[in-house]
């Protein structure tokens, strides 16, 4: 029986896989689900499958119907199929290629075993062998090399950068809180469609900006969010899809693809903190 969590970790990939389409970032529809039918997908909990575009198609159209609920598998037992490679071993073995892309697979394999990550009696090398086959993994060489380009989108609400920056220590009593700025700019008109002071950087602040932030400008199609801890939860994910907004990870270590969002930080340090003197702040609410 899958648990409410494997459910909506579910629901979360083919929101994924169908969001593209959703947020007009499709030209053709058919030629992209041609294109994922293509190859394998892993889906949390299910492991590597090939999907028809019609299966792919009845996800979106699930989803038009009934929202991110709809894309939840129904409650069925399992049927007994012993997994050699599951979801989290698959993970490891990803990794671990993507830190040597240029090592030989069967020294990937003894290297796995040496580090007890694999065992020999349940995962063999001819399995080993298949399971790389399946699963195409990009070296990060010379993806990283290339340069990255300038990107802007034509229309307000395609697109929303949202970052947290380190605001200023205020006193309160004979104690000092850090507060942290929470914003989102709009990539198109350069707006900031919200922001705020909290003195903490957990969900619950973020759920609240995100909130406001739409509340007052309406459904961004994209977030788009570094790799920090929160906006790598899983509630933020389930609340982009159940409003058909994608959630989109900038790469690490390209502080550049967030320049807009940055480059906002940058004003509000030079032209509102600099002119302000936190001790005379007696409490912030």
């Amino acid at each position: 029986m899958l648990d409410e969590k494997a459910r909506e970790a579910i629901a979360l990939k083919r929101f994924s896989l169908i969001s593209p389409v959703l947020n007009g970032q499709v030209k053709n529809q058919k030629e992209y689900f041609d294109a994922l039918s293509d190859k394998p997908i892993e889906i949390p909990y299910i492991g590597m499958r090939r999907y028809t575009p019609k299966t792919l198609r009845g996800w979106l159209y699930q989803y038009l119907r009934g929202g991110i609920e709809a894309l939840k598998p129904g409650y069925r037992s399992d049927r007994g199929k012993y997994r050699k490679i599951d979801f989290e071993l698959s993970e490891r073995i990803k990794q671990k290629k993507l830190e040597h892309p240029e090592m030989p697979n069967k020294l990937l394999y003894e290297t796995l075993i040496g580090e007890g990550i694999i065992s020999p009696d349940k995962v063999s090398l001819s399995t080993f062998y298949r399971f790389l086959k399946n699963i195409p993994v990009k070296s990060l060489d010379k993806e990283k090399e290339g340069k990255t380009k300038r990107f802007s989108h034509e229309y307000i609400n395609e697109l929303w950068q949202t970052d947290v920056m380190y605001g200023p220590y205020i006193k309160e009593g004979k104690t000092k809180r850090q507060t942290y700025l929470i914003a989102y700019i709009d990539d198109a008109s350069r707006l900031c469609t919200y922001a705020h002071f909290y003195y903490t950087q957990n969900f619950l602040a973020l759920r609240d900006s995100f909130k406001e932030a739409v509340l007052r400008r309406g459904i961004p199609k994209m977030l788009y969010t570094d790799n920090g801890k929160i906006y790598r939860s899983t509630q933020l994910e389930y609340i982009c899809a159940s409003l058909g907004t994608s959630l989109i990870h900038a790469e690490p270590f390209s502080p550049h693809s967030k320049g807009k969002i940055e480059r906002f930080f940058h004003t509000v340090r030079m032209r509102f903190l600099s002119t302000i003197d936190p001790t005379s702040i007696k409490k912030y609410r």
